[in-house]
């Protein structure tokens, strides 16, 4: 029974709720989590293989199918998982797995496990842009002012968007209401806004039960910081977080809800929110951001990054190469023909860049272009800059308990501003 409940933690430790567009992709899943649960590894190997097959390379399913062979003495077929899990740059110790304990000494095996570990090896090519002074900011997003040559940045933990100017000095720039932390930032430059999410919760101070599941879309201006906007997602009784988000040239504002799984809109002069994609279609969305053609790419966190073409609203997914692993994505952002994606689900965290097809329907390679580096911790959000690419190291999530609650010990290091030049 230990090694079912390792094998059902490898398959879904984040995708306790997942679904997908695709039905077949879930219902392999619940499959493999009912034989897994049950220890029935028989039954769980053909879900195992139809959940990696769809997905195009599923780096839970590759270790858990690693297992299985192991645990039916399949030397070959498990140094074969686990040098598909190797090629996607993760790492993991094996050696301390007792599923393959008998190989320790093994020269093939000592291999494999060599290159797993090396997996984690720093790689720093982001140069410190700022520090920040404060740990318990938790922060979360940020975005770049061109007119005014600063940064926005948003704190869950302080419920705020502060200013960060060209001399490294930060100050307020307004606050959400008592409880509500602000979440992700988007700048819709032509009509001089700044758009945050906003949501209660108890990671931010202030935070009142009674205001449980509530979120909104709040637009400030930018030259006054006076609230100009405000939106609300219907109250509906379930936990709802109206997280990341982005902003088309006609001022159109597409948001995704991490918790419920929906993607909304909200058009120039209306007050409501359109639904793009209801609960349940995607797990966790978070950022979204806009192909040339206006279809919406979004990093749906358990499984890769989605395109949701609007008028019609279908679904599909970018096929990807084997090798990448492509969930645990929290920041995506859009250059050309390429995509940086910031991912702090995987083991190292790291920043991608992600090369798609003319027509942008496919990622064809992908490069690692920072990881475990020192000021990295956990990663977040991004922004670019010119030909520059800004984002957020040791945002201090991995600080919040599982109650939700920030912990700053006194030796917590604050987040910093790593700036990629491309």
């Amino acid at each position: 029974m230990r090694l079912a409940i390792l094998f059902f933690a490898v398959l879904v430790a984040s995708a306790s709720l997942l679904w997908s567009a695709e039905p077949d992709w879930y219902e392999h899943l619940q499959s493999a989590r009912a034989a897994l649960a049950e220890d029935d590894v028989e039954a769980a190997f053909p879900e195992l293989l139809a959940v990696d097959s769809i997905v195009g390379g599923h780096p839970g399913a590759v270790f858990a199918l690693a297992q299985i062979a192991a645990r039916r003495g399949y030397r070959g077929t498990a140094l074969r998982h686990l040098r598909d899990y190797a090629a996607m740059g993760l790492a993991r110790s094996v050696k301390t797995d007792t599923t393959f304990a008998a190989w320790v000494g093994d020269s093939a095996f000592e291999a494999v496990s060599a290159r797993l570990d090396s997996n984690a090896t720093p790689l720093a090519r982001a140069e410190v842009a700022a520090k920040l002074t404060d740990p318990s900011l938790l922060v979360e997003d940020i975005a770049w002012d061109s007119r005014r040559h600063r940064f926005l940045l948003s704190s869950i933990h302080q419920r705020k968007i502060f200013v960060l100017n060209a001399e490294g000095s930060i100050v307020g720039f307004a606050a959400s209401g008592a409880g509500w932390g602000v979440y992700g930032l988007a700048i819709d430059a032509a009509h001089s806004r700044v758009w945050a999410t906003t949501a209660a919760s108890a990671t931010t101070e202030g935070f009142v039960e009674a205001d449980s599941g509530r979120t909104a879309l709040v637009a400030f201006d930018l030259a006054t910081a006076a609230q100009v906007s405000r939106v609300e997602l219907p109250r509906d009784g379930k936990a709802h977080v109206l997280g990341d988000l982005t902003v088309g040239r006609d001022g159109t504002v597409y948001v995704t809800e991490s918790i419920g799984g929906g993607v909304y809109r909200l058009r120039p002069g209306r007050s409501t929110l359109d639904t793009l994609l209801a609960p349940g279609i995607l797990h966790s969305p978070q950022m979204p951001a806009l192909s040339t053609d206006g279809r919406l790419l979004i990093a749906d966190y358990v499984r890769g990054i989605a395109a949701l073409e609007i008028p019609s609203r279908r679904v599909t997914w970018l096929p990807k190469p084997r090798t990448l692993a492509s969930g645990g994505i929290d920041g995506l952002y859009r250059d050309g023909h390429q995509l940086i994606a910031i991912q702090n689900g995987t083991h190292p965290h790291r920043v991608l860049e992600l090369t798609l097809d003319a027509r942008e329907t496919r990622i064809l390679s992908w490069r690692v272009l920072e990881q475990a580096s020192e000021w990295l911790g956990e990663p977040n959000h991004g922004t670019f800059v010119g030909k520059n690419f800004y984002f957020i190291g040791n945002s201090g999530w991995d600080r919040v308990n599982e109650a939700g609650a920030l912990e700053t010990p006194a030796d917590a290091r604050p987040a910093a501003l790593l700036r990629l030049a491309r």
